[in-house]
């Protein structure tokens, strides 16, 4: 029915206070974070690492450890291993609680939990196809191994590497490009990724959706956090608390924006979407600012070897995590979820790290991949202000490769009708 002319205009009534808590707790704890928002918010958190701890966001050093703790329970005595001892970082250096990078790990778990709760997102996943677990463990074992030939993952070589002006880190980069774009090929091959199935949903009566008891644990796991942190205050272990809260809120961050570095590349391949790519072009601009302040106020970046194990690394690293279904970050938000496939690609990340910490010197490729390079910093070779212009470029242009990719029409690869499963019984409208 026409509104009258000269009628006055209907007014809703004013949302209640429980209604705008309602709504702002659905924006902020149900509905994903868009991406520029919570890249750009791990950029700041790893500017405030960086100035708190010295060192920038990373997990794959830790990880090598935490192998080489499992491997010495079987007896294993890995600290004669050149790997675990030139390099600082073997397993006679504590125990991951005793480590702000055990801590780490451990908040960023339990942050990725406290997301998933209170979105009530955890529920156990079975894949369908049993080979997937499989290959999420191959995956994670290439990951794992590729991550630390690097010497470092999609966070140590690429998101905070960059920034802190190493040239590794652009070899890794590289070595992404063309081994999730290779990582791509062979997941889509029937073989790994199995022939896909049309299924006709039966029609089910509508029932009520019963509320998650999620939240509730979420807001348990909240009050965990703090009572954990005030543990470590009044023991004087005020810097472990600390870097524990820089973990809880990665892993929150991580989970509430779906950061996972394998969707950034491999959809640039796939569907042509470079929206996550963008994201962390800008969100890896603002960490390049602030730690080019930080270091010209005296802080220390951290640059490993320009080696052809960077490089390799990363194509490795690349087609692991595509194999995988995640990266380092992805897996770890997505494991606590209940994604099953991914546990098994954070058990491939511990045997892969183990198996280059094994081959360091056992197999010759730190003498015969790493040993003949040098670490380069672009801060060293260029001077801070060159050093800045170039790394922002770069970025940017990587920026513009997304945008102008995203215009080119996608190539899906083909592949043969799927079959149709005629269901087994017969569809019935329920009653009235």
């Amino acid at each position: 029915m026409a509104q009258l002319v000269g009628a006055a205009p209907v007014v809703a009534p004013p949302r209640s206070f429980r209604e705008r808590v309602a709504d702002g707790y659905r924006r902020v704890c149900v509905d994903y974070w868009p991406y520029w928002a919570a890249t750009l918010t791990a950029a700041f958190l790893n500017i405030l690492l960086f100035a708190y701890a010295g060192s920038a966001w990373g997990v794959t050093t830790e990880f090598t450890r935490m192998g080489g703790h499992i491997l010495q329970l079987f007896g294993v005595d890995v600290n004669q291993w050149a790997y675990f001892g030139p390099t600082g970082i073997g397993p006679n250096k504590g125990l991951p609680w005793d480590r702000t990078s055990g801590w780490l790990i451990f908040g960023m778990f339990g942050g990725a939990l406290i997301g998933s709760l209170l979105s009530s997102s955890c529920q156990l996943r079975v894949p369908r196809q049993r080979r997937r677990l499989f290959f999420g463990f191959l995956g994670g074992v290439l990951g794992g191994f590729g991550a630390r030939l690097a010497m470092g993952c999609n966070l140590g070589s690429f998101f905070s590497a960059i920034p802190q002006f190493s040239l590794h880190g652009w070899l890794f980069m590289l070595g992404l490009f063309a081994g999730t774009w290779l990582g791509v090929q062979i997941a889509l091959h029937p073989w790994v990724m199995g022939t896909p199935e049309r299924r006709v949903r039966r029609a089910l009566p509508s029932t009520p959706a019963r509320p998650s008891i999620q939240p509730y644990l979420g807001v348990l796991g909240i009050v965990g956090v703090v009572l954990l942190l005030v543990w470590f205050v009044q023991t004087g272990l005020e810097r472990l608390g600390v870097v524990m809260l820089f973990g809880v809120a990665f892993g929150l961050v991580i989970e509430r924006g779906r950061i996972c570095f394998t969707n950034a590349f491999r959809e640039l391949w796939i569907t042509r979407q470079g929206h996550l790519a963008r994201a962390l072009a800008l969100a890896m601009m603002l960490a390049t600012i602030g730690f080019a302040v930080q270091i010209a106020a005296g802080a220390k970046p951290r640059f490993e070897y320009a080696s052809l194990g960077a490089l390799i690394g990363g194509v490795l690293f690349g087609v692991g995590i595509v194999l995988a279904g995640g990266c380092e970050t992805g897996w770890m938000y997505r494991s606590v979820q209940g994604y099953v496939q991914l546990w098994m690609a954070g058990l491939g990340t511990l045997v892969g790290t183990v198996l280059l910490a094994y081959g360091w010197d056992h197999w010759g490729l730190y003498d015969l991949l790493v040993a003949p390079a040098r670490p380069v910093s672009l801060l060293n070779e260029f001077g801070m202000a060159v050093a800045l212009v170039l790394t922002l470029a770069g970025l940017g242009a990587w920026y513009l490769f997304a945008t102008w990719w995203e215009t080119r029409p996608a190539a899906l690869p083909r592949s043969r009708p799927a079959p149709i499963r005629a269901p087994r019984t017969e569809l019935r409208e329920p009653a009235s």
